[in-house]
C-alpha cells in the first residue's frame, strides 16, 4: 500500500465516524508543525541527504561488488586458458619423448644416426636447452651439447628416476649444468629392449622462461583488452610446494616460497583447483585481486603439480565507478541545496498561510482541494512508473556451432541453445564472448515473449539493426551486456523447433558494430540447416546409450553395465593402490511372492528394494541389476570389514521395515555375499563376483536372511585365472 493509498483511508475513516475536521494530507501534515517551520525544515532535510547518501552508497557497494566479481570470473578463465595451454606445451613435450623412446633408433647402435635425430628434436621446440641418451651404465652418447659425451650421469636424479619408471616421467623445475644454469624441468624415460632389458636413459631439459613466455602475452592481452596499460597486471608460476617458479615483475624465481608467506591464494591454490581471492600485495601491501589456476601435468612428480596466479590491482578495476560516484555526489549536492532552500521557502509560505487559514477558510478549502488534485495525479503518475518498470557430448558440436557462426560472420556475441521437449526452456546452452554471469543470463532469456518468441514462430533468419528501442527483449534477472545489432534462427528438424541460435555486435575492419547483412542471414539458414539434424542425431545416440545401460524397472545399471563397471573399477582399484569390494545381493523367497501375487506385486517389491540399496549406498558406489532379484554392488575403497558392515546396513534397510503393494505389506529379507580384493592381488572382476556368488549360496544354504564375506584366495588355479 502506497502513503497516498494510506492517507485515502484515513480520510475514509474520519468521515465514516463522522469527525468534520480537516482532511490529513500533505498541506495539513506541515500546518501541524507551522509553529516550527524551521527545524521541521532542517529535519527533513537532513532526512533527504541522509537517505541520498545511503542509496548512492549502497548502489556504490553493490557496483564494486559485482565489478569485482566480474573482474575475478575473467581472470580465472585467463588463469585457466593459461594452464591448458602450458598443460599442452608440457604434453606435447611428453609425446616427443615416448616416440624417441619407442623408436628402433634409441636402441640401435648408430650413434651417429641417434644425435643427428636429437639435433632435429632439438630444433622442433625452441625450449629444448638440451637432450640426451644414456647406456645402461649411466653414460651419455649421445646429445646435443658434445661436452657431455661420456660423462657419467649414473647418479643423477634423472637417471635413477627413469630406472624406476616405466615411462616418461617429469621431474620439478630446478637449475643445473643441463639447462644452462637456467630454471628448467626435466624429461626423463627409460629406454628398454624388445625383450625388456634396461638399455639406457633418454633425458630432456625444457627451459621453464620459454614455458611461461605465453603468461607475459597474457597479461598483455590482459592490459589491451580488459584494463589500461597504467593497470597493474602480474603473474606468477608456483610449483606444488608454493616455491615461486616464475615472476612477471621481480623475476624472484626460487628465492621464494608464497605459502610459507601464508599468501591466501597461494594457500587456495594447494586445496582447490580454480578460482579467485581478494588479497593484500605483499610488497606493496595495495589490495589486488588474484585469480589461481592449477597445472596438472601427467606423469609428473608429485611437486610438480604447479599452480598459475594472475592478479590485478583492485583500484585499477574500481577506477570508473569511483570517478563516476565523485560526480554523481557532486550532482546530488547541487540538487540537495536548491531543494533545502525550496523546502524552507515553502515552510515559510505555509507559516503565513496559517495565519490567515481561520479568517478565509473558503481560500483555505480551495487550496486543499488544489492539493488534493495534485496529489492524485502524482499518485497515477507513481502508478504508471511502475507498470513501466514491470513492463514485459552434444557440448562440443554446440561449441562448434557457435564459433563457426561468429567467426563466419565476425560478430562480437554468439549464443546458441537446445529446448526441452515442452519447448519452454534450454536443457543445454553455449556462448561466446559473453562473461560467466552474463552467459547464465542468456541461458535464462524467456521464451514465451517478445523477440525469442516471434524467432521461435518463424523459419527463416530475425535481422534487427537496432536493439536499443527493444532493449528490454534481452534483460533478465543479473543482465546481460548490451548489445546493438542481432541475428537469430531457430534450430528446426523435420519441421520442428529444436533449438535457437542468436548472433549479436556484428563488428566491422575497425572494430565498430555495425548491421548483419544478407550474406549473414544466408550463412545462419545454411548453418542451421545442418545442426539441426547433427544436434537430433546426438541427442537420440545419446538417449539411446542411457536407456541401454539402465534397467527399465528399477533405474539401475543393467547387466552389461553394472560388468564394465566392475572392470572400470578394479583397473582403477589396481592404479591407485586401494581395496575393493563387491556385494551379490539376492531377495529371498521371491519366486513365492511372484507365484503368491502376481509379478506386479514382484515388479513393486524388486523397485522398492532397489530404491532402498540405492539409498544405503555412497554417492559413487555403483548398483546393478543382474538378475531376475539380484542385485550387484560396487564398493570402492572396501575392504572386507568395510563391505560386511555395509552389506549388513542394507540388509537391515531392506528388511527392518514392510514394503507396501497393491496385496498390503510384505516382509521381505534379503541374502548377501561379500567379497574384497586387496592391493598385490590377480586383478579378476569375473572372479571376485565369482567369489561373492559363492558367498552368496552359502548365505542361502543357511538358512537367508544373513550376509558371508570371501576374499580372492592367495593362489589361484590356472582355470580361475582364465
Amino acid at each position: 500500500m502506497t502513503d497516498l493509498d494510506h492517507n485515502n483511508r484515513l480520510r475514509g475513516n474520519r468521515r465514516s465516524t463522522g469527525d468534520h475536521g480537516p482532511a490529513f494530507s500533505p498541506a495539513a501534515a506541515l500546518w501541524f508543525h507551522a509553529e516550527r517551520p524551521h527545524r521541521f525544515a532542517m529535519l527533513l532535510v537532513g532526512l533527504i541527504s541522509i537517505v541520498t547518501v545511503f542509496c548512492i552508497g549502497w548502489g556504490a557497494c553493490t557496483i564494486e561488488r559485482r565489478l569485482v566479481a566480474t573482474a575475478g570470473h575473467s581472470l580465472v578463465q585467463t588463469a585457466t586458458d593459461a594452464a591448458s595451454k602450458l598443460e599442452t606445451i608440457i604434453a606435447e613435450r611428453q609425446g616427443d619423448i615416448e616416440v624417441l623412446t619407442s623408436s628402433p633408433i634409441a636402441r640401435g647402435h648408430d650413434r651417429a644416426a641417434l644425435t643427428a635425430y636429437l639435433y632435429r628434436l632439438l630444433k622442433s621446440f625452441p625450449a629444448y636447452q638440451w637432450i640426451g641418451v644414456t647406456d645402461a651404465e649411466g653414460r651419455i652418447i649421445a646429445g646435443t651439447d658434445p661436452g657431455t659425451l661420456s660423462q657419467n650421469r649414473s647418479k643423477s636424479r634423472w637417471f635413477q628416476q627413469a630406472i624406476r619408471s616405466h615411462g616418461v616421467t617429469v621431474l620439478d623445475a630446478r637449475t643445473g649444468d643441463d639447462a644452462k644454469n637456467n630454471l628448467a624441468i626435466t624429461l626423463t624415460s627409460p629406454v628398454r629392449t624388445l625383450d625388456g632389458a634396461f638399455h639406457g636413459v633418454i633425458a630432456a631439459t625444457v627451459e621453464v622462461p620459454y614455458l611461461v613466455d605465453l603468461l607475459d602475452r597474457t597479461t598483455r592481452v590482459l592490459r589491451g583488452v580488459e584494463w589500461s596499460e597504467d593497470s597493474h597486471i602480474e603473474y606468477q608460476l608456483l610449483n606444488g610446494y608454493g616455491d615461486l617458479i616464475a615472476d612477471s615483475n621481480l623475476r624472484q624465481q626460487g628465492r621464494l616460497n608464497l605459502r610459507d608467506m601464508e599468501l591466501p591464494s597461494a594457500l587456495l591454490l594447494a586445496t582447490s583447483e580454480r578460482g579467485f581471492v581478494e588479497e593484500k600485495h605483499l610488497r606493496r601491501l595495495a589490495p589486488v585481486i588474484t585469480a589461481y589456476a592449477q597445472v596438472h601435468i601427467p606423469q609428473a612428480s608429485t611437486s610438480l603439480r604447479w599452480g598459475i596466479l594472475i592478479r590485478v590491482d583492485r583500484d585499477s578495476i574500481l577506477a570508473p565507478i569511483r570517478t563516476f560516484l565523485q560526480n554523481l555526489m557532486l550532482v546530488a549536492t547541487l540538487i540537495i541545496v536548491p531543494l533545502a532552500a525550496l523546502l524552507l521557502w515553502l515552510v515559510k509560505r505555509l507559516h503565513r498561510e496559517w495565519h490567515s487559514a481561520k479568517q478565509e477558510s473558503d481560500r483555505a478549502s480551495q487550496a486543499e482541494a488544489a492539493l488534493k488534485a495534485r496529489a492524485e495525479a502524482l499518485h497515477a503518475l507513481v502508478d504508471g512508473a511502475k507498470r513501466m518498470a514491470a513492463a514485459p557430448h552434444l557440448d562440443e558440436l554446440l561449441r562448434e556451432l557457435t564459433e563457426i557462426a561468429r567467426t563466419t560472420t565476425g560478430s562480437r556475441y554468439a549464443a546458441v541453445g537446445i529446448f526441452d521437449e515442452d519447448k519452454t526452456s534450454l536443457i543445454r546452452y553455449v556462448t561466446i564472448g559473453f562473461d560467466e554471469q552474463s552467459a547464465r543470463a542468456v541461458a535464462a532469456l524467456p521464451v514465451g515473449g517478445g523477440l525469442l518468441s516471434a524467432l521461435a514462430q518463424q523459419t527463416e533468419v530475425l535481422r534487427i539493426d537496432d536493439l536499443a528501442v527493444q532493449a528490454d527483449v534481452l534483460a533478465a534477472q543479473e543482465g546481460p551486456p548490451p548489445v546493438t545489432s542481432f541475428l537469430g534462427i531457430s534450430l528446426r528438424s523435420h519441421g520442428q523447433l529444436f533449438g535457437q541460435l542468436y548472433l549479436a555486435d556484428k563488428l566491422s575492419q575497425d572494430g565498430s558494430v555495425t548491421a548483419f547483412t544478407e550474406l549473414d542471414d544466408q550463412i545462419l539458414l545454411t548453418l542451421s540447416a545442418q545442426a539441426g539434424v547433427s544436434i537430433e542425431n546426438l541427442q537420440l545416440l545419446h538417449e539411446s546409450k542411457q536407456r541401454a545401460m539402465h534397467d527399465s524397472l528399477t533405474g539401475l545399471l543393467n547387466h552389461s553395465a553394472v560388468l564394465d563397471a566392475l572392470s572400470r573399477e578394479m583397473v582403477r582399484a589396481e592404479r591407485e593402490g586401494e581395496p575393493l569390494a563387491v556385494l551379490m545381493a539376492d531377495l529371498d523367497h521371491f519366486k513365492r511372492i511372484n507365484d503368491t501375487y502376481g509379478h506386479r506385486v514382484g515388479d513393486v517389491v524388486i523397485r522398492d528394494a532397489a530404491g532402498r540399496i540405492r539409498e544405503a549406498a555412497r554417492r559413487y558406489d555403483l548398483v546393478g541389476r543382474v538378475g531376475g532379484e539380484e542385485f550387484l554392488i560396487i564398493l570402492p575403497g572396501c575392504d572386507e570389514r568395510a563391505a560386511a558392515e555395509f552389506a549388513e546396513r542394507i540388509r537391515y534397510a531392506i528388511g527392518s521395515e514392510s514394503i507396501e503393494s497393491q496385496a498390503g505389506p510384505l516382509s521381505v529379507t534379503v541374502s548377501i555375499g561379500a567379497a574384497a580384493w586387496a592391493p598385490g592381488q590377480p586383478p579378476l572382476p569375473h572372479l571376485l563376483w565369482e567369489i561373492a556368488d559363492q558367498a552368496l549360496y552359502r548365505v542361502k544354504h543357511n538358512g537367508r536372511n544373513g550376509v558371508a564375506v570371501s576374499t580372492l584366495p592367495d593362489k589361484l588355479s590356472c582355470r580361475e585365472v582364465a
